[in-house]
């Protein structure tokens, strides 16, 4: 704003590109005015009258006017025109400043750059960040910084509005911030602005710490019966009351240190309000669930899923309601103790034999086990809604030998047959041969496995019906339970050989047996088996391999008149074909030979079998 000049006086002003100067124009006394160019006026000091004037002087005293008058005018615009200058030049200094006498919020940022203002802005607004709104209550106090009540401080805008300010468009306006800034400063709020789901989470932590709340009504279950549990009022902050204090505090941007205002809160849910409620419950709790599996069926008494209730009362649509769940965790590890041994079912194998081709001796049974997770699921779904019959969820678990799928094993043809005479023994000793024989019957070797005679007869033991005869072990022959069952090893070691299946352990015996080279078979084509000691491991066994990639059935009886045993061993062959030779080594030891032929008569084995007797 242009100073005022004094009073009588206006200067010109030199302004450089414009020459000449203006003339200085001073204010001079009355009779020096009159003798200027010749004009002769008044003077008022005088107290004679004026002389007459003629007109030629009155017309030449209006031209001096005019010419006073058209000097001070230009006076008047050069004043402008440096006014105007002057107030380019303010706005060209201050193009990336802001205007003085300019202050946010508390901050002075007048002649700063927009950087420089940002930083002290920053500074100011991390110190009020990091200030504290203290509540009183009961000797507890809450000291929560801005941030922690969800505050936060517009930088950004508060700054653009501080620079923005004497930058309006119109002229008038701008000429009139000049003046407004000589005058006082101009203060821009420095904007903040409140997150109220941060602030009411703030609140909730102080209702928490007064540790007053209220509680409504509730549903209690103790075993059948159900009881209302009455609510009460409690304390709380008067959130409105505190909201006001804080928006205070910012507007001031001074700390608050006052009384934290609270109210009384009643329950939202009253006991009245329960009781339709609890009429539900008891409804809903008061009966029991059934569950069925393969025609059997069992009730599940309402006192075994209540243990595991949690009933929540909420709002909905107004009213009050019981939100039964169910810990279906705990209620399934109840379940699979009480129904567990119920429901569970081990897989039986199917016992399989031949007629003309593999048949199902015997059935295969699918196993169960309780899947007691899902159980839970569904009992605890009827229970709580319409108490509708659930079928229980069970594994089912498929034998290995399944007689619902007999194919799949490959066992269509006859690879090995072998057989030996025992008449003429003791009744002990044909009893003991009748028995493993029996328990050999049916035996299933899977591809790659191997068959043992020990593990496919058992342990022999008197409970099974083993009797005491002859056996020989080493080279001592005396009685035991289950003489006589080498006979039956003896018997399926002869198929093994026939079928060209690789031999993995074989045993002879130590005597040469006559009864063993009946019927064509020489000496030597025997096997010897003996369950001496505590571990079945250390057991000498016979044993040979599946080389095919199907099952082996062994099958094994008896004549009907019980004086030879047969073993068959069906398969898939792959064609191979056995071409044995026997003959004495000397003295009182035999041998053979046994040659395996692939189909296109390729030798793919050879072993030689020997037998030294004492």
């Amino acid at each position: 704003m242009a100073r005022p000049y004094p009073r009588g006086f206006l200067s010109a002003v030199a302004v450089p590109g414009l020459e000449p100067a203006l003339p200085r124009v001073h204010a001079w006394p009355g009779s020096a005015l009159r003798r200027l160019r010749g004009i002769v006026l008044p003077d008022p000091e005088s107290e004679e009258a004026p002389p007459e004037r003629d007109a030629s002087e009155s017309s030449r005293a209006r031209r001096v006017a005019r010419v006073l008058t058209r000097r001070l005018f230009t006076a008047l615009l050069l004043t402008l025109l440096v006014l105007v200058i002057g107030l380019v030049t303010f706005r060209l200094v201050y193009a990336d400043r802001v205007y003085p006498a300019v202050v946010v919020g508390d901050v002075p940022v007048g002649g700063l750059t927009v950087s420089e203002a940002e930083a002290r802005l920053q500074e100011r607004a991390t110190v009020l960040d990091e200030g504290t709104v203290t509540f009183i209550l009961d000797g507890q106090r809450w000291t929560p910084t801005l941030s922690e009540l969800g505050v936060t401080f517009d930088l950004e805008t508060s700054m653009a509005a501080a620079h923005q300010l004497g930058r309006d468009d119109n002229p008038t306006a701008r000429l009139s911030f000049v003046s407004e800034i000589l005058n006082a400063d101009q203060v821009v709020p420095l904007r903040s602005e409140v997150n109220l789901s941060a602030l009411h989470a703030w609140y909730d932590t102080v209702d928490r710490d007064i540790d007053k709340l209220p509680v409504d009504a509730s549903i209690a279950i103790e075993g059948t019966d159900v009881t209302i549990v009455p609510g009460r009022s409690g304390i709380v902050v008067d959130r409105p009351a505190a909201t006001a204090l804080i928006l205070d505090a910012l507007s001031s941007l001074e700390p608050v240190d006052v009384e934290l205002p609270t109210r009384v809160a009643d329950p939202e849910i009253s006991a009245e309000a329960l009781e339709p409620v609890r009429a539900h419950v008891i409804d809903t709790i008061g009966k029991p669930v059934m569950a069925t599996l393969d025609g059997k069926e069992w009730d599940i008494a309402p006192e075994t899923i209540i243990p595991f209730i949690d009933a929540e009362i909420v709002v909905e649509s107004g009213n009050p309601a019981a939100r039964l769940t169910i810990d279906t965790v705990g209620l399934a590890r109840e379940l699979r103790t009480q129904y567990s041994h119920e429901v569970a079912r081990k897989p039986v194998d199917a016992v399989l034999g031949w007629d003309n081709g593999v048949v199902a001796v015997e059935p295969s049974v699918t196993g169960t086990a309780l899947k007691s997770d899902a159980f839970a699921e569904v009992v605890s779904e009827s229970f709580l809604t319409d108490h509708q019959p659930v079928e229980i969820p069970v594994v089912w678990i498929k034998p290995t030998i399944d007689s619902e799928n007999l194919a799949a094993y490959g066992i269509t043809e006859l690879l090995g047959e072998g057989h030996s005479n025992f008449e003429g023994g003791t009744w002990a000793r044909d009893e003991n041969i009748r028995i493993a024989t029996r328990l050999m019957n049916g035996t299933l070797v899977a591809p790659g496995e191997n068959f043992s005679f020990n593990r496919a007869i058992g342990e022999i033991t008197a409970d099974k019906g083993y009797q005491e005869a002859l056996v020989v072990v080493a080279d001592q022959v005396g009685r035991d339970v289950g003489g006589g069952v080498c006979q039956v090893s003896t018997t399926v070691f002869r198929a093994a050989i026939n079928g060209g299946m690789p031999i993995v352990e074989w045993h002879p015996h130590s005597y040469r047996l006559p009864n063993y080279e009946r019927d064509g078979w020489g000496p030597g084509f025997d096997a010897s088996i003996l369950q001496i000691g505590p571990n079945p491991d250390e057991w000498p066994d016979f044993r040979f391999e599946n080389y095919t990639d199907h099952w082996l059935l062994i099958e094994s009886y008896v004549s009907e008149d019980e004086s030879r045993v047969y073993v068959n061993i069906y398969g898939t062959s792959d064609g191979r074909s056995v071409s044995i030779d026997a003959w004495p080594i000397g003295g009182n030891a035999f041998g053979f030979t046994r040659v395996i032929h692939d189909r296109e008569g390729t030798v793919i084995a050879e072993r030689t079998f020997e037998s030294h007797f004492l």
